[in-house]
């Protein structure tokens, strides 16, 4: 569920990505740095949760790319998170996020340093990573809107049609459906599929394509619980909350441990958007 989107500051380039729960990952040029920042606070719904991200990508030649990562997120009632990845090799990654004290630490588990940043920069990085991704898209409908209209209602090899609420004939059909209700992990989510089939020939593809997302969230907790993206172009991918336990998680995690070093990040300014000018 990870997409990449370059964004540049007045201090250095940096990189941002986006995951299931809308946080961001900011890192300097020398990758020694971090910033961890979440969309949202939400106060009032505590929880602790494993993670598990899952891709598999098979090749022509039968080989089959497998990744999984593991993780673990914990939120306590006034909104701060904290969050853990497993790396295969050396410690986790660690961040926390502190809504009410308004900064957020990244720590270096093998130097015992807390990187520290303002939440304040941090909305701004998010808001520009969003304003970033929405664009995007709104540039994939207008290209695929424009090969619409030159493809026709009846187009072929070179034509890409979504179809419309009326449906017709077309070279890639989707829709949209609302999931019945379920229970993942002992909460209650709700569930949302996208399905797009693109048609033989319509992109040079002898049979037709289908990909199919699927996402399940907990109204009561605000985050997604499971995804799911299948393409036979690009491999499987999911993201799950396991084991997920309601109630308030011990008020340590969200605080910097007593032997480690606080120094400040350095992100202290953007370069103005377009908007901001």
């Amino acid at each position: 569920m990870k997409n990449a989107i370059v964004f540049a500051s007045a201090l250095f380039a940096s990189a941002i990505v986006l995951n299931a729960q809308q946080t961001v990952t900011l890192s300097t040029f020398n990758g020694e740095r971090y910033v961890t920042l979440e969309a949202k606070t939400l106060k009032g719904a505590p929880y602790a949760a494993e993670t598990v991200n899952d891709s598999t990508q098979t090749i022509a030649d039968g080989n089959r790319i497998v990744q999984h990562t593991t993780g673990r997120v914990y939120r306590d009632g006034e909104g701060r998170v904290r969050r853990e990845e497993d790396h295969a090799s050396g410690s986790p990654s660690i961040s926390i996020v502190d809504p009410v004290a308004g900064v957020s630490y990244s720590l270096d588990t093998t130097n015992h340093v807390a990187w520290k940043t303002s939440t304040l920069v941090g909305t701004v990085i998010m808001q520009n990573a969003l304003r970033k991704r929405a664009e995007e898209v709104q540039t994939q409908q207008m290209e695929l809107q424009l090969k619409v209209e030159a493809g026709g209602a009846g187009a072929g090899a070179g034509g890409y049609i979504l179809r419309s609420e009326g449906g017709g004939a077309s070279n890639a059909q989707h829709t949209e459906e609302t999931l019945a209700p379920r229970q993942l992990e002992g909460v209650l989510v709700e569930g949302h599929r996208s399905t797009t089939t693109i048609g033989a020939g319509a992109i040079g593809n002898e049979l037709p394509i289908t990909i199919v997302s699927e996402e399940w969230t907990s109204p009561d907790l605000g985050v997604l619980v499971m995804t799911g993206h299948k393409d036979p172009r690009s491999g499987d991918s999911s993201y799950r909350l396991l084991n997920i336990v309601r109630g308030e998680p011990d008020a340590s995690l969200f605080q910097v441990p007593a032997d480690y070093t606080i120094k400040e990040t350095g992100v202290r300014r953007l370069e103005p958007t377009r908007q901001e000018r």
